[in-house]
């Protein structure tokens, strides 16, 4: 059957999304975002549960009697440690050293425009939806992981969400039937030494010694060992070590990430970093420890038969022309914990404008992006819903388990 999807308001998803950037809030810390979000739901009559899935959570429910299939779709509110550059944008973040570079404001905007447009045509639909507004996808502990942990997926049979991007030009979308993103791990190396006068390091241990060769074994490790076919990105982005010219350090920290496209991988790649740590903290007689971020985060992945009704739908509001194959991202994305526990979907949507100046890569200081594609994510959410209220055929459910919905 074919709908008329209710009329999107672009101008209210601009003066959302601009609000949202201007006050850009960290982690769990979201009490101006949240009241934003809870203003906009009041305003619009959909009910909804507030910090009952851990605070600052929002879950917003349309038609909860209608308990045959349940949609979820997820968007993140969290912005980033960076401070903006734009200055010749009105809307440029108030909150110096904070900013949406990541696009988690038109997220958020997009999901209250969904919520909307849904909410006025809920008498048409046959299914439940739930609209869950997430915080710290850029933090830890994961939002997204400490909701599940509540149970916000027990009555949920499949979840959806978006990301935007300024790769893709404005309107394309991007999804496909596998992986979407890695799993991912931090690293704290911390090697201990003697220092002594530098024109005596014979009777010294050298630990920045001891950090370079770990440093210099990584990229071993990983041109070696890997598999071309196969993808594993072991990066130290810090290192530190000694105060003075005088003396050799004592003392030698690396940080660092581990992105992995497939779990396997990843468990291979910390046991490989571990033993190089403590074989070189041997062979150098430094002491050593190593410690992680927690639990890998773990790899994004599509249901297929979610992506071959996401792409029927999605062609309707974009055309054929601009639904393409999305690349696997070595980027984290913590939608995974979702997916972990009932099929999910993750789409790009492109939001690149060179005339606008929307062409920065995300967590940049210049990101900005071309804000006539928040329509368009409106639209695709609610095409999918309209078409697939009735459920998604040969769906698979983690460990073979159905839906509690």
């Amino acid at each position: 059957m074919n709908y008329t999807i209710a009329p999107i308001d672009q101008e209210e998803l601009v003066r959302i999304r601009r609000e949202l950037h201007m006050y850009p809030e960290l982690r769990w810390d979201l009490e101006r975002t949240a009241s934003l979000v809870k203003r906009e739901l009041d305003a619009i009559g959909i009910d909804y549960a507030a910090d009952q899935y851990g605070r600052n959570t929002i879950v917003a429910t349309i038609n909860p009697e209608k308990t045959a299939f349940t949609i979820g779709i997820r968007a993140d509110m969290d912005a980033l440690p960076i401070l903006e550059n734009n200055h010749d944008k009105p809307y440029r973040s108030k909150n110096d050293g904070v900013m949406h570079a990541c696009g988690h404001d038109a997220h958020t905007a997009m999901l209250i425009g969904t919520a909307k447009a849904l909410y006025a045509i809920r008498d048409r639909l046959s299914c439940r939806v739930k609209l869950l507004f997430q915080p710290c996808e850029e933090g830890r502990p994961s939002g997204a992981r400490t909701m599940c942990e509540y149970g916000v997926m027990k009555d949920i049979d499949c979840i959806i969400m978006c990301h935007v991007n300024c790769v893709d030009e404005t309107h394309v979308i991007s999804s496909n039937p596998g992986v979407t993103n890695s799993s991912s791990v931090a690293f704290t190396v911390t090697l201990g030494g003697k220092a002594v006068h530098v024109a005596s390091p014979h009777a010294g241990i050298d630990a920045l010694a001891a950090g370079v060769k770990i440093y210099n074994g990584i990229q071993m490790l990983v041109s070696r060992e890997v598999d071309p076919f196969d993808t594993c990105v072991m990066s130290v982005t810090c290192m530190q070590a000694g105060e003075t010219v005088a003396a050799n350090a004592d003392k030698c920290v690396l940080k660092g990430s581990i992105r992995c496209l497939h779990d396997k991988t990843m468990a291979w790649a910390q046991k490989r970093l571990e033993e190089l740590v403590r074989l070189t903290a041997e062979q150098s007689r430094t002491t050593w420890t190593i410690e992680w971020s927690g639990e890998p985060l773990p790899g994004a992945h599509n249901d297929p038969a979610m992506y071959e009704a996401f792409v029927s739908s999605a062609r309707k509001v974009v055309g054929s022309k601009k639904v393409i194959v999305l690349a696997p991202s070595p980027g984290a994305e913590d939608f995974a914990y979702y997916e972990k526990e009932k099929p999910g979907l993750l789409y790009g949507l492109g939001m690149r404008n060179e005339e606008k100046g929307c062409c920065h890569p995300a967590h940049n200081k210049d990101w900005d992006i071309d804000e006539d594609a928040l329509e368009t994510g409106v639209k695709v959410f609610v095409q999918f819903v309209l078409d697939h209220m009735h459920g998604i055929e040969g769906m698979i459910y983690p460990e073979g388990g159905a839906a509690d919905g």
